[in-house]
């Protein structure tokens, strides 16, 4: 009976022990899920829009124009010039490829309106009998421009310095008109206008900065200077308009 009892005591001590050393087991426990956060890259096709200021110069010989056609008159003077400058506004295109040791490739083109226009103003006067007086002006207008360019950057996770350059042209319109007086009558027959509209080709080279605001926003600065060769004005009096241009431009793209 006293054997009995111990082995009812030791069972019962072990199922009390038993719940006590599984409450003490270690269990494993699953890790939280680490979240993954993207590295943010540049590769991609994106459109956008740009607004900017343009000035140009447009380099002529306006001194031998006007000696070749008042070269016998008493006196010939000009004021002004032929650099348009003024604001325009446009749409870009372009892809960009990263590389894995952060160099940006790309390739861009660029179609922008402008409102850049200069003016010339002239007079001539001949104190003969008749008296002879001739008011002219010659306007240049930069009306329609753009480029195709290649550009290599460097990413600084969402900041894109970046080198560019590549062809450039420009839509350009010289306008002139003048009217003649003898003995101080408007003489309509002797007045007029000439006009003549070429698109030019040429070369640019620039650069800017860019900045990815989000996953798909990026905005830009971009200077440019462009080459854009010459207008052949008037061939009689040897005289072509050799235009170059320069452009500060800010932007936004949406890259896809």
């Amino acid at each position: 009976m006293r054997i009995k009892s111990l082995l009812l005591g030791g069972l019962a001590g072990a199922a009390l022990a038993v719940p006590a050393f599984a409450a003490d087991m270690a269990y494993p426990v699953k890790a939280a899920p680490i979240a993954y956060v993207p590295v943010f890259t540049w590769t991609g096709v994106y459109l956008g829009g740009n607004v900017g200021y343009g000035w140009g110069d447009g380099s002529a010989p306006w001194g031998n124009y006007l000696a070749y056609y008042y070269g016998g008159w008493d006196s010939a003077a000009l004021s002004g010039g032929s650099d348009p400058s003024g604001w325009s506004g446009g749409v870009q295109i372009g892809y960009n490829y990263q590389l894995e040791n952060n160099v940006v490739l790309g390739i861009e083109a660029d179609f922008n309106f402008g409102a850049l226009e200069d003016k010339l103003s002239y007079t001539a006067a001949d104190g003969g009998d008749p008296t002879f007086q001739d008011f002219g002006s010659i306007t240049s207008k930069i009306e329609a421009f753009g480029t195709v360019r290649g550009r290599v950057g460097y990413a600084m996770d969402r900041f894109l310095p970046y080198f560019t350059g590549g062809l450039a042209w420009a839509n350009v319109k010289v306008d002139e008109n003048w009217t003649s007086y003898v003995d101080g009558a408007y003489i309509p027959g002797l007045s007029g206008t000439a006009s003549r509209s070429e698109t030019l080709w040429g070369w640019t080279i620039g650069g800017g900065v860019e900045y990815a605001v989000t996953d798909n926003w990026t905005v830009k600065a971009e200077y440019l200077y462009a080459d854009l060769g010459d207008i052949n004005w008037d061939g009689a009096a040897n005289t072509k308009i050799d235009m170059t241009m320069q452009t500060l431009k800010a932007g936004v793209n949406y890259k896809f």
